[in-house]
């Protein structure tokens, strides 16, 4: 039997893998060759902050305020790379994205492979799913922090292997570093700060004042650089992750979300969602675990042991998202924030499932084994890979978000490229600012908000601002029927607060000239 390392090493194993790689690095080439990667709210504030980054500005956002709500990795490689290739940073996300794409199929593979020595046609089974993976092709071809998250989540695990068998000094570094960069890329990577100390104290077998050393040196390397940008955030806008109500999601409601995402990267989504019968098939399902993990855990306690990173990351990050979800507003758990979980996931299940069958393997022919595991891989693979290759062809002909098809035939954004002097005319607010910006390049205010973003706290009624909206003496409103954001005013509220003369109606929105009554 050849041993992880041998696997690893071996020039047929790492051909395969770069070309695994390479194929996903052109599937989000391909996904995203037509209109680019798409584009969300936050896709524009990233891509604005990279173009003020690389203006001189700094990292402002498109409204002309300090960026606080996101950490600073993503758009900084973006400014770079459009500095490399003299181009704007929106025409290189999609080549960021696919390479990072390539990155992770690769890096997972090797993980894959490590921990499935003895049974690579598992290890196989990991990689393709990850190839063919519904929350990574998701978000990887949107222009998100989540792929290079991901990225530096995986190369957390790899350097804690290393850490948890050397116990040298390099590996600590490496493995801080790597916590650095994910903190440094979306905010939730303090996960891994807690995950890294507890990877430092609970596994290292050294004595217990080595273990605090390597600790404080940890810490020190993993938290300085996040907390350096946390300060600069508050002494600019005295706060230190932007201004947040507190959620409008139960705790129930988070958990069904949960719940019903994680089911739907295995099984099609109109199943996942009948949870009074899936919960039944897992109960069973656990059940079943349960007794065979008595009788099998001795002889796989030492092969499991190894999976204990993987399962106390995804314990971690989960438990901190569905409690700061609760907690404090931002979107419902969906694939997006759920995706860095994929991959450990994906090879517990890997580990698990090499656990139950190694037993059976001795009682059947090798050839059999390998036909009924080419079998199970042929059907399971169905729902996956239909969904990616209908999703990557909806790409191409359509796009996806602001730079898609929709918004570039939008009606109200030919209007507005057509009528330039209205910018000039008066002032400009909407309910899509981020869309006037990167579709139209205009610069446009946001129309009043009576909540804050996905909470029930209120920040403004109708009485208050009458007689103090719109602020200037000539305005106009920008309004877009495609755009919905209830925390907003809507355009019949606004009429009660201010005197409102439609210029012109459009097939997505309407254009109005707005003064204060």
């Amino acid at each position: 039997m050849k041993s992880s390392d041998s696997i690893v090493s071996s020039t047929q194993y790492k051909a395969f893998i770069i070309l695994l790689a390479l194929v996903g690095a052109i599937l989000i080439l391909l996904s995203t060759s037509r209109y680019g990667a798409g584009l969300s709210p936050d896709s524009v504030g990233y891509i604005a902050a990279a173009r003020n980054l690389l203006a001189g500005a700094g990292f402002i956002c498109y409204n002309g305020s300090p960026t606080v709500v996101w950490p600073p990795l993503y758009p900084a490689c973006l400014a770079l790379l459009s500095r490399t290739f003299g181009t704007d940073p929106f025409f290189v996300a999609n080549v960021l994205n696919a390479l990072i794409f390539g990155l992770i199929v690769y890096v997972g593979g090797v993980l894959a492979f490590k921990h499935a020595a003895s049974f690579p046609s598992l290890a196989l089974v990991a990689t393709l799913a990850m190839l063919f993976s519904r929350p990574l092709f998701v978000v990887s071809v949107m222009a998100w922090t989540e792929p290079l998250f991901i990225l530096f989540v995986l190369l957390c695990l790899i350097v804690s292997d290393s850490y948890l068998s050397k116990q040298d000094t390099t590996s600590l570094v490496l493995l801080s570093l790597s916590v650095a960069l994910a903190s440094l890329t979306r905010y939730i990577g303090v996960t891994l700060i807690l995950w890294g100390a507890f990877i430092i104290v609970g596994f290292h077998r050294d004595r217990l004042k080595h273990r605090l050393a390597h600790l404080s040196l940890f810490t020190l390397i993993s938290t300085l650089p996040v907390a350096i940008w946390l300060i600069r955030n508050y002494a600019i806008s005295s706060s230190l992750f932007g201004p947040r109500g507190p959620s409008v999601f139960t705790l129930s409601q988070n958990l069904t979300y949960l719940f019903t995402t994680l089911l739907s990267w295995y099984i099609p989504r109109r199943i996942a969602e009948r949870h009074s019968i899936l919960m039944i098939v897992i109960a069973g399902l656990c059940l079943w675990v349960s007794l065979r993990l008595r009788s099998v855990w001795q002889g796989t306690k030492e092969r499991l042991q190894p999976i204990s990173p993987l399962l106390l990351f995804t314990s971690i990050y989960t438990a901190f998202l569905v409690i700061s979800s609760t907690t404090t507003a931002y979107d419902p758990i969906d694939d997006r924030l759920l995706s860095p979980i994929y991959v450990p996931l994906t090879l517990i299940w890997l580990v698990l499932a090499q656990a139950f069958v190694d037993p059976y393997r001795k009682g059947f022919r090798t050839k059999s084994v390998k036909s009924f595991i080419v079998i199970c891989i042929a059907i399971w693979f169905v729902y996956p890979m239909s969904y990616i290759i209908v999703n990557a062809i909806n790409l191409i002909s359509f796009g996806r978000g602001y730079s898609g098809k929709a918004w570039r035939d939008s009606e109200t954004i030919r209007y507005l490229l057509q009528h330039r002097a209205l910018e000039a005319k008066c002032a400009l607010y909407t309910n899509g600012p981020d869309a006037t910006y990167i579709v139209a390049h205009i610069a446009a205010k946001m129309s009043p908000a009576k909540s804050k973003y996905n909470s029930p706290e209120m920040v403004d009624d109708v009485p208050r601002l009458i007689g103090s909206w719109p602020e200037e003496d000539n305005a106009c409103l920008i309004w877009f029927d495609t755009i919905d954001r209830p925390y907003l005013f809507t355009v019949e509220e606004l009429q009660a607060i201010a005197n409102m003369d439609r210029i012109a109606r459009l097939k997505d929105g309407a254009i109005y000239s707005i003064t204060r009554k």
